[in-house]
């Protein structure tokens, strides 16, 4: 369905992926040719204009990100399926580091737009942590504070 672009994340927008939904993080491999999409929560939206998100230390996405400068997300809201368009996409070092290593990168909104399919409305998956779920509870706070800092 065409939608018009808007160019900052809505306040929901914002509170959506400040709870770390399932987000999917796209970023174009140039070598290949190809996009790379890998799935993510570790998600924060520090404001209507910039995104945070966090990656394991090996991710080939880093590679990506580190020569591309863009990514893109995807993620639902409300019923609907949105697609972030980021820009200046660079590492930052949080002042508050999690238990586990990973890298930490942000990036500016430059389009917000709605992705869904005329007649559909989407609902939110269920993420089941598959581990020691307090551990991955402590971990999702940690991280979550880490990008927040």
């Amino acid at each position: 369905m065409a939608s018009k672009a808007t160019f900052e994340l809505s306040r929901a927008q914002q509170e959506t992926l400040n709870e770390m939904p399932l987000t999917f993080l796209v970023a174009f491999d140039e070598a290949k040719r190809w996009p790379t999409t890998h799935a993510i929560s570790w998600v924060q939206a520090t404001d209507r204009q910039t995104v945070r998100f966090a990656l394991i230390k090996n991710s080939h996405l880093i590679t990506l990100l580190t020569s591309e400068k863009t990514a893109g997300l995807i993620f639902l809201e409300d019923g609907l399926a949105y697609s972030v368009t980021l820009s200046h996409v660079h590492e930052f070092e949080p002042t508050v580091k999690p238990g586990l290593h990973l890298r930490f990168f942000k990036g500016s909104v430059e389009e917000v737009r709605n992705i869904s399919f005329y007649g559909a409305t989407f609902g939110q998956p269920d993420i089941v942590k598959t581990y020691d779920i307090e551990a991955a509870e402590k971990l999702d706070r940690e991280v979550k504070e880490s990008l927040n800092s």
